[in-house]
């Protein structure tokens, strides 16, 4: 059964956690590159997130869940309608 959580809910939970539901029950919506790291939006339940990741290095350099605002208006710019 698919959990359902508020924006407030996933930020308190653990890191981990957040990285789980991110990857397994968030719908991609849009990526794009700025130097050596990758971009990608997910949207997750009633929110986004947007995971950083490093190519050089091969990791995932931060995760950022958020409603609204300037995050998303980035991805609208490459995204056909």
């Amino acid at each position: 059964m698919e959990r359902k959580l508020s924006f407030h809910d996933f930020k308190n939970l653990a890191q981990q956690e957040q990285y789980d539901l991110v990857f397994t029950q968030g719908d991609f919506i849009n990526y794009y590159l700025k130097e050596e790291i990758r971009y990608v939006l997910y949207s997750l339940f009633k929110f986004f997130v947007e995971v950083e990741y490093n190519v050089s290095k091969n990791k995932i350099s931060n995760l950022i869940a958020f409603e609204e605002g300037k995050l998303l208006d980035r991805y609208w710019i490459l995204t056909e309608l």
